[in-house]
């Protein structure tokens, strides 16, 4: 973990029957401890891939604001630069760009 120089974007979701979600805590808390650029997304009640509409939606423009940052050097959401806190989740998506 300690040579990851990228940033990094993990979907990993509270009902993934392939790989346990643990793994995917453990990953991003390694990285935030090492002062990585990372993001955890989950999808609660979703599995390994999307299935719910509205998380599919959301994975995709979150993905294009990622690439389009980290890639062209766009402004970032506030996703991005803020995270979005558990208890905004649904309520405040951090789709927003401000500068």
């Amino acid at each position: 973990m300690d040579k990851v120089t990228t940033p990094v974007a993990i979907m990993h979701n509270d009902n993934d029957g392939a790989v346990p979600w643990y793994q995917g805590i453990e990953m991003f808390t390694a990285l935030r401890r090492l002062q990585k650029p990372v993001w955890l997304l989950n999808y609660n009640g979703d599995g390994h891939n999307l299935m719910e509409r509205q998380n599919r939606k959301d994975i995709q423009r979150r993905q294009a604001q990622f690439f389009d940052h980290f890639l062209k050097g766009k402004p970032a959401a506030d996703w991005i630069k803020k995270g979005v806190p558990a208890v905004k989740k649904g309520i405040d998506w951090g789709f927003n760009i401000t500068d």
